[in-house]
């Protein structure tokens, strides 16, 4: 599979401004940081995080 087809698979949530370095160095995605998401996400899903400019961070497992 390509790496294309890849990101387009994974859901994404997009993280505020504030977050970003905390985040980016591995620090805990808290629910109010997360100024939008894909629907359908699921517990224990894995997600890609972006910042507001779409730029990929990093990848988490979501815990509801």
């Amino acid at each position: 599979m390509s790496e294309a087809a890849c990101e387009s698979s994974i859901r994404k949530v997009t993280i505020s401004d504030a977050a970003v370095p905390f985040v980016a160095r591995g620090g805990r995605l808290f629910s109010r940081q997360i100024v939008d998401s894909d629907p359908g996400i699921e517990d224990g899903e894995e997600v890609l995080v972006v910042d507001r400019k779409n730029s990929p961070l990093r990848t988490v497992q979501i815990s509801i």
